[in-house]
């Protein structure tokens, strides 16, 4: 339960009924996908959808996970995150008291609304694209069944303080939403080096030419500090003013 003062000190959290059920109508009417798992758990997670909002019983239905042992966990659970964008705009919310129903005759999740929703204005995720004449990367940890940890330097198409998008151009990351890759560290030229967790919110992949395929992640941070946003806050900041100085011809 989010005291007075929680409420007054976060100023995207909404609490109004009619608007948390607007964002979720909106959330169901773009098919979004949406991150589902146990709180304190976000390693075990099911990208699903809403399915349907039902306002006579204050619910909104979501599809299961095709693991019967998330689904058990995720009903037993005190209290369940569900992560989403629209329109890239970061959505949050928490669900209680999960139950099974049935939807069009299949297995869902019954949720009821929540009580507050919290929301990025699109502006607080501004993304800065990555000129290929100043190159950012990343080095990616990933552990691949059987094998040992490796460490991937991959390139970073455009950067925010809600996420980046990655560039897997040899084909050297898992391609699938909702996977997370836990101490990922940034190299911020001028700035130095962020440490932070990424979860994998949407996959595209480009067909050049020669029909190599690029694969581009497009992922939002999970749980980034306050000091790790103001060093990435910093570095876009430099990279701002240098590419509008090279659009006034300094």
């Amino acid at each position: 339960m989010l005291n007075s003062a929680d409420r007054d000190g976060d100023p995207f959290l909404i609490t109004s009924e009619l608007e948390i059920r607007s964002v979720l109508r909106s959330i169901q009417r773009s098919a979004s996908l949406v991150r589902m798992y146990a709180k304190g758990n976000p390693d075990q997670s099911v990208m699903t959808t809403i399915l349907d909002l039902d306002d006579n019983t204050q619910q909104l239905l979501v599809d299961t996970s095709p693991d019967d042992l998330l689904n058990a966990t995720l009903l037993r659970s005190p209290a369940v995150e569900f992560d989403t964008q629209v329109d890239h705009v970061n959505i949050h919310f928490t669900g209680a008291r999960l139950s099974n129903v049935t939807y069009d005759g299949l297995p869902a999740i019954a949720v009821p609304y929540p009580t507050s929703l919290r929301r990025l204005q699109r502006r607080e995720y501004y993304r800065v694209d990555i000129p290929f004449g100043e190159p950012l990367s990343c080095v990616v940890p990933y552990i691949e069944p059987g094998k040992p940890l490796r460490r991937t330097d991959i390139r970073i198409k455009d950067l925010s303080l809600g996420g980046l998008a990655l560039v897997d151009s040899e084909n050297q990351l898992p391609h699938q939403a909702g996977t997370s890759f836990r101490g990922v560290v940034l190299r911020l030229p001028e700035t130095g080096e962020v440490t932070v967790d990424l979860v994998v919110l949407r996959v595209h992949t480009n067909v050049l030419p020669n029909k190599k395929e690029i694969v581009e992640l497009g992922c939002r941070f999970d749980g980034l500090t306050n000091a790790d946003s103001t060093l990435i806050q910093h570095y876009l900041g430099r990279l701002e003013r240098r590419l509008n100085a090279k659009r006034r011809g300094f």
